[in-house]
This record gives C-alpha cells, structure tokens and sequence, in this order.
C-alpha cells in the first residue's frame, strides 16, 4: 500500500528487490521494511550475525510512513505529561519521557555510528501555543515537567523568535533533529544486506500458521522461522498485527528553493522545527537546501477509497507564517500514514500466546524515534531475552491495545471527526493581528501567577 503524492525527498535510487519464491527457513522473520522492521534487522545482526534474518514487505522499503515522513526526531510519547501523571502516576510518567529521549540519541549514534547520508541536522523542537486555550495547556506542561525534574524548558512570548512572534508561548524539547527518513530506511536495509540480511519487497503477508515454528505464506512462497516480528505500524489489518492500531493518513508538502529574503525571515527554522500546539496543527521545518516543509492535517477519504493531500491548507499555513512567503507555492504535496491508538501509546511486546511472535507499532506521529527504537529492544529481547532496560515496564508493553472500532460506519465517523479538527487547525493557521494586537488583559503567565 503506497501513500498518495510523492515527498520531495526519498532516499537513494534503488532497483527493486527481488519477490519471495519458493520456500524459506530463517532464525526471525521481520514482516514490514519500514524503520521498525528494518532497525530489529540490523540490530539483531549486530548482536549476533550468524542469524538468518528474513524481511518481507508487501510493497517495497519505506513505501509506508517511514519514507512519507517530514523527517522531526524529537521527544515525546503517549498523552502529555500531566495525563501521564494522573494516568500512570509519577515514576512512569517521567519514565516514558526519558525513554523517549533515549530513543532519540538511539537513533542520533545509528546515523552517525553507521555514517548515514540522511541530511541529518541536531537541534531542538518548539512547540508554540497560537490561543490563551493553548497557552494554558502548556503552562499546565511545563508545570508536570518541572515537577518530574525534566528538561523541557517554558519560553516565554517576548523570548520566542522571530518567525513564532505571533504565537503566545511555547515549549522548547531539547536533544532533537531533523533529518530525511527514507534516505535513513533505504540505507538500514542496505547495511543489513551488507551484512546477510535477505529483504523481499512485493510479497505481502497473506496467512500465518503457528506452532512450533511460524509459517508466514505470501502470494508465491513461504518463510518458516522461529521468531516472527510484525513491524507493519499503520497497516494493522494485516495477518499477526496487534490489535486496537487505526490507521491515519495526514498530509505534508515543500515549497520550492526559497528566496534569500524568505530564509532571513525563517532563520532558526533549520535547527529547531516549529509546531503549533495541538492536534493535526501546522508544523514547519527548513531543509539543508533552502526548501519549507509543512505539514498537518488529516486526509479525507474520497469516492471509491481513494486519498489526496489538500495542497491548499498547507499553502495557508505557509503564507500565515510570514509576509515574505505571501508567494510561495507548494511546489509538491503527498499524503502518508501514521499508526494511532485510543490511548495515544504504542503497542509493543509479544503475542499473548505466542513467545516467538513479537510487534511494536502505535507510534502516534513519534515514529521517527520511537519505532527505530522499539526495534532495536525488540532484537535485544529476541537475542539476549531482555526486556526494557528499565526497572518496570512501561505501559505500551502490551500485546494489543484498547479496542477500536472498524467498519465503514467508523471510518465515517472518523472522517467527520478529522475534518473538525482539520478546520480548526486551518483556522489557527490563518493570518491574525500580530503581538501589538494581543489582548491589553492579563497574560495566561499572570493568571497563572496569581492562582499559584
């Protein structure tokens, strides 16, 4: 299954990979060539090498949200920190963001450990509040944040820079990057193969049969393994996949090389990526080459199934962002899927009564560094039989998660649900007064204050 439109960047050229014929026999099956599957595949090979690794992809690597992303490695996962805490309680919460963290250096040393070509760039994120509802939500943040002793630091409105003067605040998440995802797939499958590593791409996984060993049929083969690990993320319908994952397509696109004058405005957008607070709202990032990419918002469903990216919210989010790109076009567009959960946490571990079947998936928009990370800890628990390097499992080790409703009623439901929260991101993207129009009242910092 391939997303719609083609992202500006993906990866190196590559003839493709050959189908599955036959019959095969391997130490693990890896049943998905996105960043998930392909980072348990390398990292199991690193730990031990004589392991016959198999990956077999219905479509061909980083056809899914692994090359369809916009390329933001930053902390974060599961609901805020100050759910978490209510949720979870303190310990877990401040657990999760610090695993979140981890994941990000893990993936900041494979790129450079490696020597990665993917336009890697380390920074920071800054997620900005664009109304006095947001403001306060990030108040409430910073709080649980600051009380968990974590790094995510408040930054005040007149400390903002330039390019988010017209937001209230925000929040700034350190040890981040941004980088070209399918460039970083494409090259893990290549160190893999480098290293023994078999990838058949155009052999999607039809049956599975369990029992001793695991049978995974395709449309012109089999492969038998020991372990099988289903790393399909957003395509959770397919045979194995845990249960309670939905699949959401959301939009991105670039615009063209920008003007020297439209980079000055935009200056810092290279090294900390600027997102708005709030579900499917806008989010910007500059590229090595001088290029904008936006993304936000969900995808519609059209007439027969089909899905295209609204090139025209992105384009007004672009044009509100500064009256230097007032001009700018989106020169290309493309719709991708991400994989989400009814509690916005991942769902990772091993079938409930199947040790050899192992899953991660249910990124929830983090997947850039949450899934090359749960596949590198799954290869650890297939090889070493660890499990999370930390003293108490955390909440997304789990073999499904909360159930989701399917079916053309649901999916109408969900469309209609996209499309409110799609309008009200369009609307927060459109152009407003600027600082000097903000309210004379008090700020939501002094009313916070005084309630404190």
């Amino acid at each position: 299954m391939n997303g719609s439109g083609t992202p500006w960047a993906s990866g190196e050229d590559t003839a493709p990979r050959p189908r599955l014929h036959g019959r095969r026999r391997c130490d693990v099956a890896v049943v998905g060539a996105g960043l998930t599957g392909l980072s348990t595949a390398v990292e199991l090979l690193e730990l031990d090498p004589d392991l016959r690794v198999v990956v077999v992809e219905a479509d061909h690597v980083a056809a899914g949200a692994s090359g369809r992303g916009t390329g933001l490695l930053g902390p974060r996962v599961g609901p805020p920190l100050r759910v978490a805490r209510r949720r979870y309680g303190d310990d877990v919460a401040r657990a999760a963001h610090l695993w979140s963290i981890a994941a990000v250096r893990h993936v900041l040393d494979l790129v450079r450990r490696h020597e990665i070509a993917c336009d890697l760039t380390p920074g920071s994120q800054l997620v900005v509040a664009r109304d006095e509802k947001a403001a306060e939500e990030q108040w409430r943040e910073a709080d649980a944040a600051g009380a968990l002793g974590l790094p995510v630091a408040l930054v005040e409105r007149d400390e903002l820079p330039a390019v988010a003067a017209r937001h209230l605040g925000g929040l700034r998440y350190g040890e981040a990057a941004t980088l070209d995802p399918a460039a970083l797939t494409g090259q893990l499958a290549r160190i893999g193969e480098q290293r023994g590593l078999t990838v058949f791409e155009r052999s999607p996984v039809r049956a599975m049969r369990r029992g001793l060993l695991t049978t995974l049929a395709t449309d012109d083969g089999e492969i038998v393994a020991d372990h099988v690990v289903m790393a399909v993320n957003a395509f959770g319908a397919a045979p194995g996949a845990p249960a309670g994952v939905v699949g959401l397509r959301v939009q991105a696109g670039v615009t063209r090389k920008l003007p020297p004058e439209a980079l000055s405005a935009l200056d810092g957008l290279h090294t900390e990526p600027l997102i708005e607070h709030g579900e499917l709202s806008p989010y910007f990032r500059l590229t090595l080459d001088g290029r904008l990419v936006v993304g936000g918002g969900a995808v519609r469903r059209g007439p027969f199934g089909s899905v295209a990216p609204a090139p025209g919210r992105l384009r007004a989010a672009v044009r509100s962002l500064s009256p230097t790109l007032a001009d700018v076009e989106i020169e290309s567009s493309w719709a991708g899927p991400i994989a989400m959960t009814r509690d916005g946490l991942p769902i990772v571990g091993r079938h409930r009564d199947d040790p050899g079947l192992l899953h991660a998936g249910g990124c929830n928009g983090h997947g850039l560094a949450v899934s090359a990370y749960n596949g590198a800890q799954l290869a650890c628990r297939i090889v070493e039989g660890a499990g999370n390097d930390l003293p108490f499992a955390l909440p997304w080790v789990r073999s499904k998660g909360p159930w989701v409703p399917r079916g053309r009623l649901a999916d109408r439901v969900l469309d209609r649900y996209l499309a409110h929260l799609g309008a009200e991101a369009g609307r927060s993207s459109a152009p407003g007064p600027g600082p000097s129009a903000a309210p004379a009242g008090r700020s939501s910092h002094a009313r916070r204050t005084e309630s404190t």
